[in-house]
Formats: structure tokens, sequence, C-alpha cells
């Protein structure tokens, strides 16, 4: 690799797109230490990832996973390192919308900086991460969900898991999580923790001509928050920003303890809760952060409209059952035995 790339890194430049690509592949395929790694995450941390070096670096990430594309997916995920313990919405909006009919292939990982990730709820519910590509069509034509473990499914993931849970702040893999979809699906819903630019993430999927929405809650956690405004941004051929306030579509506001909370097992049972529409605060949260997959794959045009839907498909118990279909759940899981 040319040796310029690491200069211009350790100095604090941006890359482009052509450097980070070839960055990437080099820290994957050399024998390279775990303190270079660091030190390469930390700096672009730092610095701030640029749009070239996030585009770069999803690119060169795609080359080393053996699954391939499917048209018509949605992907719903947050960057996570908002550090405020929140249930896992991104997954339990998923299960809405898969109960909706809408595809969804959710692409994510253990917890890094939080409590519990989206691999790390769904194994609770005794969800398969082993497949390939038939085990993946066929999961979304039975099911209309898959998930996709990273490090399972793209060997470069795995090469970084050890430095990223030692480096406990959120890097440039949190925000690439979605433009490194192996399924690269179409539609992309991503919420954006405080502290990310979130117009970055947008001109990256507009570039890789996507549509959906960005979202930045004002508390500063990455999804639709029912304690405080969110601002979105809607991505197609242009970028649109306006600001959601939740109290107008649920209600009121919630205090963000209601949706949050200490230990594992209290978050799983929060999110099971929501799903299962015994929780309200949890159901509302989870109903919200469906909207944006709803109104994206032309179910509805406003989100008050996709609120409905998602909430329905909760409280009518459809959620619950795509959850039970997808995890072969069973009663021990429920209660969190």
């Amino acid at each position: 690799m040319n040796s310029d790339i690491i200069l211009k890194n350790v100095m604090g430049a941006n890359l482009t797109e052509e450097e980070a690509e070839e960055l990437l592949v080099y820290l994957v395929n050399e024998n390279v230490t775990e303190a270079t790694k660091a030190s390469v995450l930390s700096t672009l941390y730092i610095k701030g990832e640029s749009l070239s070096e996030i585009s770069g670096f999803s690119r060169g990430l795609r080359k080393f996973s053996p699954l391939t594309r499917i048209p018509g997916l949605t992907d719903i995920v947050g960057t996570g390192g908002d550090h405020k313990n929140t249930i896992n919405v991104s997954t339990a909006a998923s299960i809405v919308c898969s109960a909706l009919k809408i595809k969804v292939a959710k692409h994510g990982n253990r917890s890094v900086t939080g409590l519990m990730g989206s691999a790390d709820f769904l194994e609770r519910i005794g969800y398969e991460f082993q497949k390939d590509n038939e085990t993946v069509k066929g999961e979304i034509s039975k099911h209309s969900f898959t998930f996709i473990l990273a490090p399972l499914h793209n060997s470069a993931f795995s090469k970084f898991s050890s430095v990223r849970k030692k480096l406990q702040f959120r890097t440039i893999f949190n925000l690439m999580g979605p433009i490194t979809n192996p399924l690269d699906p179409d539609i992309i819903i991503v919420g954006v923790a405080g502290g990310i630019d979130p117009f970055t993430y947008a001109e990256v999927m507009r570039n890789q001509k996507k549509t959906g929405y960005v979202i930045t809650a004002e508390d500063g956690t990455d999804e639709i928050s029912i304690g405080s405004d969110t601002k979105v941004l809607q991505v197609n051929d242009s970028i649109r920003e306006f600001t959601i306030k939740s109290d107008q579509i649920i209600g009121r506001y919630y205090d963000l303890d209601c949706v949050t909370a200490d230990n594992r097992d209290d978050l799983y049972m929060k999110t099971i809760e929501g799903i299962s529409g015994k929780d309200d605060a949890c159901s509302k949260f989870i109903a919200l952060n469906a909207a944006p997959a709803i109104i994206s794959n032309g179910l509805t045009q406003n989100f008050s409209d996709a609120y409905e839907l998602a909430i329905r498909a909760i409280r009518n118990g459809s959620a619950l059952q795509k959850l039970r279909e997808i995890g072969k759940i069973k009663e021990a899981n429920l209660s969190g035995s």
C-alpha cells in the first residue's frame, strides 16, 4: 500500500474515496497490529469522518462478503454511540414493518457501545444467524425479514471486532453499517447519534442512489425520540430537512427513562413488551421508528398515518406473531428466562 495514505491519516487529512478503499483493504488483508487499527480508527474519529472516507471504506468492505444484492429491500439501523441504553428500537421497528409485509434486511452486530445490540436481542429469541444466499431469499419470501450479522457474513468486520470493543467509542464502522449491508437495500432508515453530522450520511446515501431518512433527535438519541423533537432528512434525488414533533403524533412527550434500562435483562423485556403492546411507551417508541420505512415503501404518505399503521400492528398482535415466526420464540423467551 502507498505509505502516503497512512501519512495523510496520521496528519489528520481527508482521504479520497480511492485512498480510503485502499486503506481498508490493507488493514483487512495485511498482518496489521491492533494498535495500528486503533490508531487509524481513532484518527478518523477525532478528525471527523468525511464523505469520501465513509464511501471508500464501505466500498472496500463490500469486497469481503459472499452474500449478494437482492432488490426491493429496506434496512432500519442506528449508528449507535448515543450511550442512552434505549430498547433495541431499530430491530423492533423492523419486526413491525415485516408484519406489514415490508421486506426488511436488517444489517447489524452485537453491542459495541451499548448494552444490547440487534444481534444480542435476536440471539435471545432464538434467531439463527448462519445462512447463505438461498437461506436469505427464503427468509425474505416467507417472513419478509432477514438479519445479516456483520462479522459472520463479512470477514472484514470480524477483523475489527476486538479493537472496536476496546476503543469503547463509535468508529467509522458505526457510520458504515447501513451502506455495507451486503444485500444492498434500496431503502435505508438510519438513526444518527448526536455528534455525527447527519448531512454527511444523507449525502452518502444520495450518492449511492438510496432513498430513505436520516434521523437525529435533539436529546442525542439515534432514533425518533419520544422525549424531544427529532430532526429528519428525507433522501431521494434531493435532501429535504424537517422536524418531527413526536408529541403531536403520540399525544405527549415521555421521559427517556420509559424506554431505557441499565441492564440487558430489563432492556430485553422492555423490547418484548413494546412489541407485544404491554408497555405503552415502548410500543409508541417502536411505532414511531417504524413510520419512516412505512412511508418510504409507499404504504402511507405522512408520519401520523404511518404511526397508526405501526401501532395497530402492535396492538392487534401481528408484530408479536412475526417475532415468534422469525425467532421460533417460546414462552420462556418472552418472560426473560
